[in-house]
């Protein structure tokens, strides 16, 4: 049986867990098991030397062995989760409490893609063949048609609580749960990603501005849910003559990065400048911070870090119209703006964009997450 811990984390080998763990041993210390699945050797993002970590492997039967070792009266804390988890949480003894904390990807696998990527990305992720043109084709046509993806749903069906700090995820989970619960968490705080120790770059004070004399940072990753072509096109409409970086470490295909880069080059040659290779934390936000614009052009929840650090750094945000997260920014009285501001330079409020700092920093103290702990102790 599991020693006296009654709170079991179940978590991907990924980067934000080190923050995750560093909360709950503060808040609630030596009470949690984590278990950490990959199928690499050894873990690639978490550097935790937490006594209570367990890694296994990246599957079914590895999450199976773990029911053996419970009592019945635990609560599981789930960091995403994948397809393979739903035989694992139909056998779970219905006493035990399940906590969904939303990342993104797994929420929004119950939306067609074809909801979330603009068309011109859509085609950049097949080759560029006339076969795989008729591929992209009738795989958009599927994605309209597609109602629900039944696994996504049904481990949906089965949790207790959502944790999230936007609320668009949470009404997406009650679309399928209507008898789940909501706690307030957000991995994001400024104690651990440290975003408030760079000098911001803010150089957008003057008149008659264009865009040669600034620099833009494009998406969060190679997913295509960025849409990336879209914006490339847009940019290259409007004559847009900066720097554009564009992150593309992980996320996506190949065939999909290779798209973007062959883009990317063909409108704007050596100002478009991919970053492929997975950058330490302090090199990423110092690339980012010497930005004064940073576009996520999300129809989904997606690079919240990134948009901490730029509000943060009082970067020019622009947001898709269709970002989820938007009600939740306004709410919080933050000031972010269309692509269109683009091409009127000259009406960015800058007295709103330096609130921002002031907001966010209000947002993501790490004492937000304390009502999470206390909470999860006491179910």
């Amino acid at each position: 049986m599991i020693d006296n811990k009654k709170i079991i984390n179940i978590m991907p080998d990924d980067k934000f867990l080190d923050y995750f763990i560093a909360m709950s041993e503060s808040f609630i210390p030596d009470l949690s098991k984590y278990f950490i699945y990959t199928n690499n050797v050894k873990l690639n993002y978490i550097k935790s030397k937490n006594k209570n970590l367990n890694i296994i492997k990246h599957d079914n039967q590895s999450l199976l062995k773990i029911l053996d070792q419970l009592n019945g009266d635990e609560i599981i804390i789930f960091h995403s989760f994948s397809d393979f988890h739903l035989d694992f949480i139909e056998r779970l003894p219905k006493s035990i409490k399940k906590i969904w904390i939303f990342w993104g990807y797994e929420g929004y696998k119950t939306v067609p893609n074809s909801k979330l990527i603009m068309s011109e990305t859509f085609k950049a992720i097949y080759p560029t063949s006339f076969i795989y043109k008729i591929k992209s084709f009738f795989s958009r046509i599927k994605n309209f048609n597609l109602l629900k993806p039944t696994i996504s749903e049904k481990i949906i069906k089965n949790m207790d609580y959502c944790a999230t700090w936007v609320e668009a995820d949470y009404l997406l989970a009650k679309k399928y749960n209507p008898n789940i619960k909501y706690i307030p968490f957000n991995y994001y705080t400024d104690e651990l990603m440290n975003i408030f120790n760079f000098k911001s770059n803010f150089t957008l004070n003057t008149h008659n501005l264009n865009s040669s004399q600034i620099s833009i940072f494009l998406g969060n990753s190679a997913a295509p849910t960025n849409n990336h072509i879209e914006a490339l096109h847009y940019l290259k409409k409007i004559n847009f003559k900066g720097n554009i970086y564009c992150s593309l470490s992980y996320g996506g295909s190949e065939i999909y990065i290779q798209n973007v880069i062959k883009t990317g080059k063909k409108f704007f040659g050596a100002n478009f400048k991919p970053l492929i290779d997975f950058l330490p934390l302090q090199t990423y936000q110092s690339i980012l911070n010497s930005c004064q614009i940073v576009w996520m052009n999300h129809k989904r929840q997606q690079a919240a870090g990134n948009l901490f650090m730029a509000f943060a750094n009082k970067k020019i945000v622009i947001l898709n119209p269709d970002n989820p997260m938007l009600n939740t920014f306004k709410n919080w009285g933050l000031h972010y703006y269309k692509k269109e501001i683009l091409e009127n330079l000259n009406k960015i409020n800058k007295i709103k964009i330096e609130k921002n700092k002031t907001i966010i920093k209000q947002k993501i103290k790490i004492d937000y997450n304390e009502f999470f702990f206390k909470l999860i102790q006491k179910l």
